[in-house]
């Protein structure tokens, strides 16, 4: 990866969040998640979840940019429902998370490791728990 990269998921997953045009709209705002999402992410993340998707995969999501070379439309599935589902459910987490990577020196390298840490210490160290949160979280959703 090149020096001061951040992770694609972030950057892809907030690009993907914004595509909807109900993220945008005031009264969707206070309105069912559900009016929020991005239909076509959603489609293919519910798809990637029932058929292909790996139990416990979040760290490695997390942790490095492999998804997205080597089954893209998985990675921005994944990245705009993990970044939907953190907006949605942590948002004062998830604007300190934010932070915490901008702050980052940008002429270094951001090693799986770090991610990892600094996912950790923003949302917490038990990763399978979180992680089946995400999946329940997409589940419930309802139109």
């Amino acid at each position: 990866t090149r020096m001061g990269e951040n992770p694609k998921w972030i950057v892809e997953g907030l690009a993907t969040v914004f595509e909807s045009p109900g993220i945008r709209e005031s009264s969707s705002q206070r309105g069912k998640a559900i009016q929020r999402i991005n239909r076509e992410r959603y489609v293919w993340f519910q798809n990637y979840v029932k058929s292909r998707r790996k139990p416990k995969s979040l760290e490695a999501f997390v942790s490095s940019d492999r998804q997205f070379q080597s089954a893209a439309l998985d990675g921005y599935a994944e990245a705009w429902a993990l970044s939907f589902y953190l907006i949605e459910t942590r948002p004062a987490k998830y604007a300190a998370f934010l932070k915490t990577i901008t702050s980052r020196d940008p002429m270094k390298a951001y090693p799986a490791n770090e991610r990892v840490a600094d996912f950790q210490k923003a949302f917490g160290k038990d990763l399978d728990m979180l992680e089946a949160d995400f999946l329940r979280f997409f589940a419930r959703l309802e139109d």
